[in-house]
């Protein structure tokens, strides 16, 4: 009987409490949303783990490297982003070669290799960031934006474009993305000046011409003019010839109807291609370093930035010569620096993984141990 007692109290109490956490606690919409937004992550990293690719090519000197582990294919690092969307490393090397790598660094999920020869030939890159689950952009030092999407398990390039509106004393670096409206932007020193600036990159429509359209519209008005004068003038000087006028303006009609019913299919053709856009510069935002100490001033005349990476409304770019870490505030337009420890020394760039800010030490081969935390 106290078996029975102490059972049945114990599976009440259980009850009442699942009851009580659901009604105080997950009927909260901003609670829903988060676990909502938790389930959702998890199943993109799994479409984008679980996705069968084929294996990794081998390196040319069987010798070297281990061909059974892909991950020690992806050397020369030369930009890093962490997505906590996907779980995942998206790295891009040196040999303009792209990798999405597991989040616990033992996996290559995909790889693709960016077209890199002839006159084309993409320079080092300077800038990566995920904008989507499925969108990736990279930046290189001569402006050229390169475009990564993932279509049916795979990531594959998009046409490239050259952001317009840089000047050749622009000295950019970086790249981030400002959700609110919908642009990229960049870090820029400009040459032989302490100045640095935010620029703003804005993708915009490009306007097709109509020459052609505006010269037709233009000829078939003298020629409708004309017409209605014509008409005009028959109805003034007869009517007894109403019913062959009748037929004959019936039939101009039907051959004015058939060209425009005809024109309708180019049109539909033209609604469904998506329109062209181009990269331009959208603004520019000086930035002001008049709270910096003497001490760090002194090193910012010096600044040659490495990374930039967003945290909490700032922006973190690292001067890995004069082992400087740099905050900038977009709002207020300033930047300010404090010293960071010997160990981010000759850096190559910076990523932002758990809310931690991590920097490329030993770019060489992909490993874990090469990211140190710089704060």
């Amino acid at each position: 009987m106290k078996r029975s007692y102490v059972l049945y109290t114990t599976l009440c109490a259980v009850v009442v409490g699942v009851i009580l956490c659901y009604v105080f606690v997950f009927s909260d919409e901003e609670i829903q949303r988060q676990v909502a937004s938790t389930f959702e992550k998890i199943d993109i990293q799994t479409s984008h783990q679980t996705t069968s690719l084929p294996p990794v090519e081998a390196a040319q000197d069987d010798e070297d490297i281990d061909t059974t582990d892909a991950l020690e294919q992806i050397n020369q690092i030369d930009e890093v982003y962490y997505s906590d969307t996907i779980g995942a490393y998206l790295v891009l090397t040196e040999q303009a070669e792209f990798f999405e790598v597991s989040g616990n660094g033992t996996r290559v999920n995909s790889v693709l290799q960016l077209e890199n020869t002839g006159q084309a030939r993409l320079d080092d890159f300077i800038g990566l960031r995920m904008v989507e689950e499925d969108l990736v952009y990279a930046v290189t030092v001569s402006g050229t934006l390169i475009t990564i999407e993932r279509e049916e398990g795979r990531w594959v390039e998009r046409p490239r474009k050259q952001i317009k509106g840089l000047v050749s004393e622009d000295r950019i670096f970086g790249l981030g993305y400002d959700r609110e409206s919908n642009r990229l932007f960049m870090m820029n020193r400009l040459a032989d000046t302490p100045d640095l600036e935010l620029l703003y990159i804005e993708e915009r429509e490009i306007e097709p011409e109509e020459p052609a359209d505006n010269e037709s519209e233009e000829a078939t008005e003298p020629e409708e003019n004309l017409e209605g004068t014509e008409e005009a003038t028959e109805e003034t000087t007869t009517e007894n010839v109403s019913t062959s006028d009748d037929t004959s303006s019936e039939t101009a009609v039907a051959e004015e109807e058939t060209p425009e019913n005809e024109q309708d299919v180019p049109e539909e053709e033209v609604e469904e291609k998506e329109p062209e856009t181009e990269w331009m510069l959208d603004s520019r935002q000086a930035l002001s370093a008049d709270g910096m100490s003497a001490s760090i001033q002194q090193k910012f005349e010096r600044f040659e930035g490495v990374g930039l990476v967003e945290r909490q409304g700032r922006i973190y770019v690292l001067d890995s010569e004069e082992l400087v870490l740099y905050t900038v505030n977009p709002e207020e337009g300033t930047i300010n620096g404090q010293m960071v420890t010997p160990r981010v020394y000759d850096s190559t760039g910076m990523f932002l993984q758990d809310n931690e800010i991590f920097a490329i030490v030993h770019p060489e081969v992909f490993d874990l141990d090469a990211f140190v935390s710089v704060d």
